[in-house]
């Protein structure tokens, strides 16, 4: 009875051995499949030139018979593989598969084991131990990301997750970007939340003076985003300080407003969902390989990037997403996520404060009590009271001048009439035919008068037109400036309050 039960038990461990092996080279032909399917529809899409589409032709031709025989290598390693397609079942939600066994030297086999039990609540510490001994970050990185996706984070020691998320450097890691979402998404509830804030503190403290100006200036931007726009007449000249003075006010409080904001909407609970780049870079990070197959699993990578025409270098799990201030400046601005904007927010704090002090000082600047105003008669002088007085009696002298009436007609009128005068005594003397000149000097002298009273008149009513032309836009230009002065005005007793409320929520 004995003899039978422990028969039949490494009967059903060879089978189930078995069956691992036959998933592991379902999966490996499966591979194998799809690279051919792409390598015929890449072939179906080739265009270009004769010489483009050949050699194109030939460097898939080549890279698809180079990963064939790869593939027959890498064979030689089936433990690996079949420790990796593990990984790939339990991160795919499929379950259990099988037992892990252990491979020499590979940090993965023992990591994998840790994170079957951590979903469960159980810290597996030898075998994380054992991993971490042959990869330390690979496997930390393993069971930080793989925790995040699976459940039992509960497993993950601070020092664990801090050794997952180092201080960024310039640009940042996807796996470090990965660990970031799933930390400032509130999945390793406060204690990570403030590790990636004070990870961004570093960073941005470590930022020297040309790259922390261009950072203050980013952030202004986009925390001034919504403040009101400030635009003066283009009739007014020598406003430029007093626009300023406006702008920065307004900017100061949609700055405060735009950090608030950000602050209440954190939740401090988990996000609903979890970025895809965490599985993305999890899964990178397996499909890598174990330290004997990095190469070959690296080549066979190029290659499929080959017959898959992306010519470019395949992503890598520690590879570079982006600028690491580029990637804090999206999530600030990222209301999808809470819990990173306010994180991206906190950080920045004293970015947002050197900002805030800039636009205080120009909110407090002075601004001009005596400004050009642009009229139809040139420039006036003006001021909140009004018009000063110098000025405008020098464009009202303008209008008069361009009013005044040349006095030729005038003068032409007078000799007709002297001369209708001449000729009339003429006539008196020397006989009647005088007659017919003194009234055509007459009628020269009267169509002369006509003309220049009725000239004198149209000048006299554009005159007066001009004056309250003027007068009219005079007292547009001056309620706009003292318009301007009393917005600044009512402005700047909020500005301390403004400075203050952020430093308590930046704090």
């Amino acid at each position: 009875m004995s003899d039978n039960w422990y028969t039949d038990y490494r009967q059903n461990k060879r089978l189930r051995g078995l069956e691992e092996d036959l998933s592991s080279v379902s999966s490996s032909l499966a591979s194998a499949r799809s690279s051919q399917r792409r390598l015929h529809a890449e072939l179906s899409k080739v265009s270009g030139s004769l010489e483009q589409r050949l050699n194109r032709l030939s460097a898939a031709f080549d890279a698809f018979v180079e990963i064939s025989d790869l593939r027959v290598t890498l064979g030689l390693f089936d433990a690996q593989g079949r420790v990796r397609h593990q990984a790939r079942q339990l991160l795919a939600g499929a379950g259990p598969d099988g037992e892990v066994s252990d491979v020499d030297a590979y940090w993965l086999a023992p990591a994998l084991g840790a994170l079957r039990v951590a979903a469960d609540g159980v810290a597996d510490t030898d075998s994380m131990a054992l991993a971490r001994a042959r990869d330390a970050r690979r496997a930390t990185v393993f069971h930080v990301l793989g925790t995040g996706l699976l459940g039992g984070r509960e497993t993950v020691t601070a020092a664990m997750l801090a050794d997952a998320l180092a201080v960024p450097a310039a640009t940042l890691p996807r796996y470090q970007r990965a660990v970031w979402t799933l930390a400032a998404d509130g999945f390793f509830g406060e204690a990570g939340w403030e590790l990636v804030r004070g990870r961004g503190v570093e960073f941005v403290r470590a930022l020297s003076d040309e790259e922390r100006a261009a950072a203050v200036d980013a952030v202004r931007t986009l925390g001034t985003a919504k403040a009101e726009s400030v635009s003066l007449p283009r009739e007014l000249e020598g406003v430029a300080d007093l626009a300023s003075a406006l702008s920065a006010a307004s900017g100061l409080s949609a700055l405060r407003a735009w950090v608030e904001e950000a602050l209440a909407a954190y939740p401090n609970e988990p996000a609903r969902e979890i970025d895809p780049e965490v599985r993305r870079a999890v899964e990178l990070l397996v499909d890598e390989g174990s330290p004997v197959e990095l190469p070959l699993l690296a080549r066979e990578r190029e290659l499929r990037a080959v017959i898959e025409g992306i010519g470019s270098e395949p992503p890598g799990w520690d590879g570079s997403v982006g600028e690491t201030f580029a990637l804090l400046r999206e999530d600030a601005a990222d209301t999808a996520h809470p819990g990173r904007r306010a994180v991206a927010v906190r950080i920045s704090g004293s970015l947002v404060l050197a900002a805030a002090d800039r636009l205080a000082a120009a909110a407090r600047g002075e601004a001009p009590d005596r400004v050009q105003a642009r009229t139809r008669q040139g420039l006036v002088t003006i001021t909140p009271a009004g018009p000063e007085q110098a000025s405008l009696s020098t464009a009202r002298s303008r209008i008069d001048s361009s009013a005044k009436v040349s006095g030729q007609r005038r003068g032409i009128a007078y000799a007709g009439l002297g001369v209708a005068v001449v000729f009339l005594v003429l006539a008196v003397v020397a006989g009647w035919g005088w007659v017919f000149v003194t009234l055509a000097a007459l009628g020269v002298a009267a169509v002369q008068w006509r003309t220049d009273v009725r000239e004198r008149a149209t000048a006299a009513e554009r005159a007066t037109a001009a004056h309250a032309q003027l007068a009219k836009e005079l007292e547009s230009r001056v309620t706009t400036l003292k318009d301007c002065h009393d917005q600044l005005k009512a402005h700047r007793p909020t500005i301390d309050d403004d400075l203050e409320a952020l430093r308590g929520a930046l704090s």
